[in-house]
């Protein structure tokens, strides 16, 4: 229960953050969730489906505020994709920016250093 928790918190501060600063702003949010959060079991995982729900949030807002069909629609084919690929393309996107933010980060140095080592540079 506690996952599901974070995971949601996690979302909507990555929706809030990337509706006030940006797309950039998604790693560095799950860089802080990762270092400040306590340690838990499949880090990465969690943090890609955190920045993706957050984004699916917004699509989710988006669509109910205006026609988001034609224009994922519109959109995808610069890509020559239907309307579901775009809008499973822009899920993605926070979901491998927030996994390579979490596999950056790896184990806070706290967790690392009760394993037996120093846990790195920083």
């Amino acid at each position: 229960m506690r996952a599901l928790w974070g995971v949601s918190a996690l979302a909507l501060t990555v929706a809030l953050g990337t509706v006030l600063a940006g797309w950039w702003t998604v790693p560095v949010i799950v860089a802080a969730w990762l270092w400040l959060g306590p340690a838990n079991s499949r880090p990465i995982r969690r943090a890609m489906l955190g920045a993706a729900l957050g984004w699916g949030v917004l699509l989710g807002w988006t669509a109910l505020h205006g026609p988001i069909g034609p224009l994922a629609r519109r959109a995808g084919g610069i890509f020559r994709l239907p309307g579901w690929g775009m809008v499973l393309v822009t899920l993605l996107f926070p979901a491998a920016l927030a996994g390579l933010a979490a596999v950056g980060i790896g184990r806070r140095p706290a967790a690392a250093g009760r394993r037996g080592h120093d846990g790195g540079g920083w």
